[in-house]
């Protein structure tokens, strides 16, 4: 018996949607990764190939407290067990994606805008500053 485990690191492909399923919570998010390389006649980085779609699925507690955390756009690392989804595109086409199962979800810290602190150091009404209170989505 193995126990695979894989781990990713991009960007939130789209803004996250809470929605109900089975009278649950549940928020999905996708992350895509298309692999480069630097040209070297024009130095410039090119994509070397196909896209690979990455998803995980956050139910009940955890689904509105990921929908508070992140937006498309936002750096995060999932973990979990990998799973291969195969299917058919509308135009025909045959494609696959990865399913993280079991999956865990971090923010990567990154300077600039992104910080739940403004320029001015001051906070802002985000999930991050809600975390010093007894409120904490986390």
């Amino acid at each position: 018996m193995s126990k695979a485990t894989v781990s990713i690191e991009g960007f939130v492909a789209n803004e996250p949607e809470l929605r109900t399923a089975a009278g649950k919570d549940v928020v999905n998010i996708d992350v895509a990764h298309t692999p480069r390389k630097k040209n070297p006649q024009t130095n410039e980085w090119e994509d070397s190939g196909p896209t690979t779609w990455f998803q995980a699925t956050f139910w009940e507690d955890m689904a509105p407290a990921i929908v508070a955390a992140v937006s498309k756009g936002t750096l995060v690392r999932i973990d979990g067990f990998p799973e291969l989804n195969v299917y058919t595109k509308q135009n025909g086409e045959n494609a696959a994606s990865v399913r993280i199962k079991g999956a865990t979800l971090s923010v990567v810290p990154r300077a600039g805008n992104s910080s739940p602190r403004g320029a001015q150091g001051q906070p802002q009404q985000d999930a991050w500053s809600a975390a010093a209170s007894d409120e904490s989505p986390f």
